[in-house]
């Protein structure tokens, strides 16, 4: 389906691009210098790229062949990728350099040694993680995408998803009477120019169809946070169990 300029600025996905900043060391009492670059373990990059944002990541390793693209997620061709669009609005979407699988890489840990995968889903903590590759379907893509959703928010995504997809109409049809507002001022200025009184009505009808596409940006913002993070498990020492429950009598 062509969409228009509202939707597709609503679909796409938002990178993060972290780049590791080792932190400094003392040198000669004076001065600092910075530590060597080194591979962090995988929950030290695990960490360092989730930062402050608790939602689930989805984490793209850019290759030689689709350096600056999003190739490795999207499915090419004439293939509807909206789904995934809506979908990674409740992850944290990172996008790692080419140079991610050199050894000496801060984040290089965070793939497969052997065999590294093109992108992984999974929690901010790790305690979730799903590998993928380039070749996959997208309903793999999408299955793998909820599976995470659902272990990572309070609800189920797929009802939020159909209303998303029904505001995306919506704002191809608040485009179309943008467009044919903008129209219907411009022939007016140009036959009758800007003493027309024809012009008041037609500037209402621009504004009506403004408010109309605003209200149904604030429409996807509510949707989208619907969806409410789970609350992180408190982890329980090794040796010690946890607390039993009181039962009543």
């Amino acid at each position: 389906m062509l969409r228009g300029p509202t939707a597709k600025s609503v679909l796409k996905l938002t990178w993060d691009y972290p780049t590791y900043k080792a932190p400094e060391v003392q040198d000669d009492g004076r001065s600092k210098a910075a530590t060597a670059r080194r591979a962090l373990s995988r929950e030290e990059a695990l960490a360092y790229i989730a930062g402050k944002d608790p939602r689930p990541l989805l984490v793209l390793r850019e290759c030689k062949t689709c350096n600056g693209t999003d190739d490795a997620l999207l499915s090419r061709g004439k293939v509807d990728n909206e789904r995934t669009f809506l979908l990674s609005r409740w992850f944290h979407c990172v996008k790692l350099p080419v140079d991610v699988l050199e050894k000496d890489h801060p984040f290089h840990n965070l793939f497969d040694e052997k065999d590294p995968e093109h992108m992984f889903l999974g929690t901010a903590d790790g305690s979730v993680r799903k590998a993928l590759e380039s070749e996959r379907s997208r309903v793999e893509l999408w299955d793998a995408m909820a599976e995470v959703l659902r272990g990572s928010y309070q609800k189920e995504p797929e009802s939020t998803v159909k209303k998303m997809q029904k505001l995306i109409d919506e704002f191809d049809r608040a485009d179309e009477q943008l467009l044919a507002a903008e129209k219907r001022i411009d022939a007016l200025l140009e036959s009758e120019g800007p003493d027309s009184k024809k012009l008041k009505k037609a500037k209402d009808e621009l504004d009506s169809a403004r408010k109309q596409r605003d209200e149904v940006f604030r429409s996807l913002d509510q949707a989208t946070a619907e969806l409410k993070l789970r609350k992180p498990q408190p982890k329980v020492e090794a040796g010690k169990a946890e607390p039993a429950t009181p039962t009543g009598k």
